[in-house]
């Protein structure tokens, strides 16, 4: 079996009014999937994603098309070891973060598709069977808005059966995420858990280590289950600070790549909780290594799963298949690019998911009706505040 053709494809669901929803520096505006699709001449086709290029998609068609098509032209996609050092080793001299390593990662996922449809399997047995037969899921939302829309989402959660919410921190005014992180433990009661995604990484004014040694103190009595990425990711010794002089478990690993900078943080004895994403770290395998890594420190992982339905299989067949996996992110944000790509819907009761039926390879499709539904809209997915340099804390 060769390879004879890999296809880039974007998607777009263009959030309606009532529907956009704003996180600590910016509102989103529509969701964008970057997807991947193999074609062999066996006529078997493998689909995988690319998790960091939700807002440059054509950047991203230009280089698969131009550096990493070529390198996956005529050869066996069951080699799949093989084919990821290749594609490493060939572009490592980027500096093997984010988006080089995202490419890789949904190229890489595309490839394991391949093989469990090859062997009418599904991924999670090529990957040494099912560890359970269900996993912990948290609702993940609580994005910006009023304490009290935030309490009455915070109840539905809680009504519909879950058993942790996260929430949305980070603004530069650290006093109303304080109130609304209270606020939203007041409403879940003692029994929920709660987690809290500072998502450092992504706004323009980072907080400082006093401002978060601030916040931790100041919420130490909600009993938080996690706190989410307080610093950038290139932060590891503020992280490994934080985690001496606090009893909130400190989690991060979005924005975290391959088992070589995860290794970082668990040598510096940085972190509790890994989030490795198989769209972004690096794979699917990447992402078993990773939390291979993980164990050998005695932590725990919770993979970050917040784009599409591809996303959430290649995740979902990692957490089936790895004995340290803490919980499982669900988006509870409209996201039709998730739901609609499933060959089969996931089964949730009493606050868990149940492993995925046995469909051959991810369990994912492309349908002609989702490809023109959801054609892809130029422009930023999201609406971003002005820059202002005095911002930003160096």
């Amino acid at each position: 079996m060769k390879i004879v053709e890999v296809e880039t494809i974007p998607l777009s669901y263009r959030y309606k009014e009532e529907e956009r929803w704003k996180c600590p520096g910016w509102v989103s505006l529509q969701r964008n999937a970057m997807l991947v699709r193999l074609h062999t001449d066996k006529g078997i086709c493998g689909i995988g994603e690319i998790g960091e290029a939700t807002s440059i998609p054509e950047g991203v068609m230009r280089i698969v098309e131009e550096r990493f098509k070529p390198m996956l032209l005529g050869e066996d996609p069951t080699r799949i070891e093989y084919l990821w050092n290749k594609m490493y080793i060939r572009t490592q001299h980027w500096g093997m973060t984010a988006l080089a390593v995202a490419i890789i990662s949904g190229l890489e996922i595309a490839l394991w598709d391949i093989l469990g449809k090859w062997l009418g399997r599904p991924v999670y047995d090529l990957l040494g069977g099912p560890c359970r037969e269900k996993i912990r899921v948290y609702a993940s939302a609580g994005m910006n808005q009023t304490p009290e829309r935030l309490q009455d989402e915070m109840k539905r959660y809680r009504e519909e059966g879950y058993t942790a919410v996260k929430m949305r921190i980070g603004n530069r005014d650290v006093r109303s995420d304080i109130d609304a992180v209270r606020a939203a433990r007041e409403a879940l009661g003692p029994a929920v858990d709660l987690m809290a995604d500072a998502g450092m990484c992504y706004v323009d004014s980072p907080w400082d280590f006093p401002t978060v040694r601030r916040v931790v103190r100041e919420l130490e009595p909600c009993r938080l289950f996690w706190l989410e990425e307080p610093f950038t990711a290139d932060n590891i010794d503020d992280f490994a600070l934080l985690r001496r002089l606090t009893d909130i478990p400190i989690a991060t690993g979005e924005h975290v790549y391959t088992k070589y900078e995860f290794k970082r943080y668990l040598t510096a004895r940085a972190v509790d909780i890994l989030q490795p994403d198989a769209t972004r770290c690096g794979g699917i395998l990447e992402a078993k290594k990773i939390a291979a890594l993980a164990e050998a420190f005695r932590r725990r992982c919770a993979p970050h799963i917040f784009t599409s339905g591809v996303s959430l299989m290649a995740n979902l067949h990692v957490i089936f298949s790895t004995p340290n996996m803490l919980v499982m992110e669900y988006d509870r944000t409209p996201n039709p690019l998730r739901d609609e790509l499933l060959v089969e819907p996931l089964v949730y009761r009493d606050g868990y998911v149940e492993l995925p039926k046995p469909v051959p390879g991810l369990g994912v499709e492309l349908t002609d009706e989702v490809l023109k539904k959801y054609s892809y809209i130029p422009g930023d997915p999201n609406l971003k505040p002005r820059f202002e340099i005095d911002s930003y804390i160096f």
